[in-house]
């Protein structure tokens, strides 16, 4: 398994195809977890090209990011109540409130 490690190690032309070795090498470093960095600097590859070529075999699925819209987690509203509380009183720190509990 090393000397085909090795022997894939040699520097290849940019756009060369997949010889079949390379192909049941990456299926089956993908199959044992290995990362797709790690697969790409063994294999040497761009990401970009393994993991194409990984879709298109059918096994790599890629995972989709949650994206929230900004508007969801905005507390600017806070600051309109919590900063002039602070100016009137500084006892309503709530940090200070906290730690005084705390260590109190």
């Amino acid at each position: 398994m090393k000397a085909l490690y090795f022997q894939m190690d040699i520097m290849k032309l940019k756009g060369t195809r997949y010889t079949q070795a390379e192909i049941d090498e990456l299926v089956s470093m993908y199959n044992k977890d290995i990362s797709v960095y790690k697969i790409c600097k063994i294999l040497n590859r761009s990401e970009t090209s393994v993991k194409n070529h990984l879709k298109k075999l059918g096994i790599f699925v890629p995972t989709e990011v949650a994206e929230f819209d900004g508007d969801v987690l905005n507390f600017r509203w806070l600051y309109w109540i919590v900063i002039p509380l602070f100016i009137i009183d500084p006892k309503f720190n709530l940090l200070e409130l906290i730690l005084y509990g705390v260590f109190n």
